[in-house]
């Protein structure tokens, strides 16, 4: 039996998950810390969390719009390629801005979707605060 060649698509995908990522573990962590800060105040934490949540699906939105007319040789998934696709290099650009702009709308839908919970949270810890004053 023979073996069949790894799709370039899927080690793309993979490299670009990894770059986009990590950095929205990165901008995770921040949220984490800014709302550690508040955490006296459990309503203005998730709030603050939940505003900056959609802020960071905003630009990763905004990311994704921008990405097919962005070089992929600028990217940073060019670079964990090895500056290598195994592409055909007319449809390069075409498939690595495609691959890039779906990879930043799962990550901006996951911080959306982390933005409702953290209001979720912030509306429930609100209507306890009531409920106990």
């Amino acid at each position: 039996m023979t073996a069949v060649p790894d799709d370039p698509r899927d080690r793309i995908r993979g490299c670009a998950r990894h770059s986009i990522g990590r950095a929205w573990l990165f901008a995770l962590l921040a949220i984490a810390a800014t709302m550690s800060g508040l955490i006296g105040w459990p309503v203005m934490a998730m709030r603050t969390g939940a505003i900056l949540s959609m802020l960071t699906a905003a630009i990763l939105a905004l990311r994704a719009v921008r990405a097919p007319g962005r070089p992929y040789r600028r990217t940073e998934t060019w670079i964990l390629l090895g500056r290598a696709h195994g592409l055909p290099e007319a449809q390069a650009q075409r498939i690595i801005a495609s691959i890039l702009a779906d990879t930043y709308w799962r990550f901006a839908t996951a911080s959306a979707a982390l933005a409702l919970g953290f209001w979720c949270g912030a509306f429930l810890f609100a209507l306890a605060g009531r409920a106990a004053g």
